[in-house]
């Protein structure tokens, strides 16, 4: 195959590319096995607006007239692709006597010249291949030019967002003192959902026991907490506040444990344990010179909240849920995790090389909004598409996971939430 189209793989390797179109419209070409059985040039431009909406980033190339081309079938679109990358393929911008590899006849494009039934297969993975690194060349070479200054560039992470530091060594005791260490500082993301939040202030650690696994507000071992420094100056009343305690142990290293603060009325303190397994411990004045106050507990952070903006690979996806890897469940594009109430979405956004009926037209749209269209078999009127469009009246979540190509560096690309 190689030996008897070595021609025009070379052609489509070096041709030269001021826009993007030239790829677009062979991997559109691909799409609609246009080898086999040449498409109409309205199908072709049609396809090649749909092969943008997933390639994003290549919309700069377009003029803004073309903002609403009612998805491909606008006849001054459908006159536009005919007069660029159709007309640079068949030779309108060659010199006379180039060989042309491509043409039109009867409204349809097709190739000029013919391929083996044999080597169709390893002819469009071929193509495909060097579609994929010429476009990624482009962009590529583009992005370090300086250019697409009009480009407003999607952050995939809301903007409301505060990014708070995160101590993974730091364990708060929730049995009795611990020591434990406040370094290795990371930072961890949380939205508006948790209030006005100040990187200055406040900090993410995890809980470590259970004594204060219980009452309205349980936390368990390896919670994630919210907390909040604390000074005498911003302190305020910490009666009946769940508060971190810091004391220092005999090595002077420092301990810490999460207790619930209550004043007696002789003025002396009691760190109180909302699980009744664990006794209270009672503040005397010899033990009172050598605690602290740390922090003030703001909230047990749902850990799904800090893996926004994450990846994951696709196997450490279901552990998010409570749930584990099984190939036959979690290797589609759409998982429910009954007992979460979750609906998980896995988006691949460039779906060269799979079959018609696999393509889905995902694309974002602004910072905030993501299009995504379900499997064939999930229709409105289905028991998931119903969960999918009613899911807040119904108590549902829809959680999304997207990565750009399947694979990276010859390995399965992570995802990112």
């Amino acid at each position: 195959m190689l030996e008897a189209h070595a021609d025009f793989l070379r052609e489509l390797e070096t041709t030269a590319m001021t826009k993007s179109f030239k790829m677009v419209l062979i991997e559109a070409l691909q799409e609609l096995d246009g080898w086999h059985r040449p498409p109409t040039l309205a199908d072709l431009a049609e396809r090649s607006w749909q092969v943008l909406q997933r390639r994003r980033p290549l919309l700069v190339d377009l003029p803004e007239s073309f903002d609403d081309t009612q998805a491909g079938r606008n006849p001054a679109w459908q006159c536009y692709w005919r007069d660029n990358p159709v007309n640079a393929w068949v030779g309108g911008n060659q010199a006379a006597g180039a060989r042309r590899y491509l043409q039109v006849r009867e409204q349809r494009f097709e190739p000029g010249f013919d391929i083996a039934s044999s080597h169709l297969e390893p002819f469009a993975e071929m193509v495909q291949e060097l579609v994929d690194y010429r476009l990624a060349a482009y962009e590529a070479r583009r992005g370090s030019s300086g250019g697409g200054s009009n480009v407003v560039p999607l952050r995939r992470q809301a903007p409301d967002r505060t990014e708070l530091p995160y101590f993974p060594n730091l364990r708060i005791a929730c049995g009795h003192f611990r020591t434990a260490r406040a370094d290795a500082e990371e930072h961890r993301s949380l939205g508006a959902g948790y209030g006005r939040l100040d990187p200055a202030r406040h900090f993410i650690a995890r809980a470590s026991g259970n004594s204060m696994n219980g009452g309205k507000q349980a936390i368990r071992d390896g919670d994630y907490l919210l907390l909040e420094l604390v000074s005498p100056a911003n302190a305020g009343s910490i009666t009946g506040s769940i508060m971190a305690i810091e004391r220092q142990d005999q090595t002077g290293d420092d301990q810490y444990l999460l207790r619930v603060v209550n004043k007696q009325r002789d003025g002396s303190y009691v760190l109180v344990a909302n699980n009744p397994d664990y006794e209270d411990i009672v503040v005397t004045p010899e033990l009172a010179n050598e605690l602290r106050t740390l922090a003030r507990l703001k909230a047990v952070i749902d850990p799904l909240e800090l893996a926004v903006g994450e990846s994951f690979m696709r196997e450490d996806i279901p552990a998010l849920f409570g749930d584990t890897f099984n190939p036959g469940n979690w290797n589609s594009g759409h998982v429910v995790v009954p007992e979460r109430q979750a609906h998980v979405l896995l988006v691949t956004l460039n779906k060269q090389g799979k079959a018609e009926d696999h393509r889905y037209l995902d694309h974002w749209i602004d910072d905030h909004t993501f299009h995504w269209q379900s499997q064939n078999a999930t229709t409105p009127a289905s028991k998931r598409g119903r969960e999918i469009i009613e899911h807040e009246k119904l108590g549902l979540s829809i959680h999304l996971f997207v990565r750009e190509t399947k694979l990276a560096g010859g390995k399965a690309a992570p995802f990112q939430y």
